[in-house]
């Protein structure tokens, strides 16, 4: 082979790994993080049913990282299989604090933040829309 035929077989070959590199489909990140407290309240301004979620130290930490990766994408937010909170990430979120307001009733807002005791782990998954 001449030294044009073995530049024309790298390009093509890095070609073919560029392609397959982007062809391969996304995955989804998902996160666990751990939950320090959470309390049920009602929005002032909607009166509805509001889980507030208090993330431990690591978990805010995981959450903000998590919240930046993943900016303009819709995030879902759970407890097992129960959905707390489904949202389009505008910006990145510092504090760790999670207000999850899924319509609950009174009644289930007390049930979930029952569950959601210190080290409950909750799962945060980038829904690749």
């Amino acid at each position: 082979m001449t030294m044009s035929g073995v530049s024309k077989a790298k390009t093509v070959l890095i070609a073919a790994f560029a392609a397959a590199a982007f062809s391969w489909p996304a995955l989804a990140e998902t996160l666990n993080v751990e939950v320090q407290s959470s309390s049920v309240e009602r929005d002032k301004i909607t009166n509805d049913v509001v889980v507030t979620i208090e993330l431990s130290p690591d978990g805010k930490t995981a959450f903000e990282n998590f919240t930046e990766r993943n900016k303009g994408r819709q995030i879902e937010v759970r407890v097992g299989s129960t959905v707390l909170l489904k949202a389009r990430l505008v910006e990145k979120i510092s504090g760790g604090i999670i207000r999850a307001s899924t319509k609950f009733t009174e009644e289930e807002g007390r049930k979930v933040s029952a569950q959601l005791t210190r080290g409950t782990m909750i799962t945060l998954e980038d829904k690749l829309d």
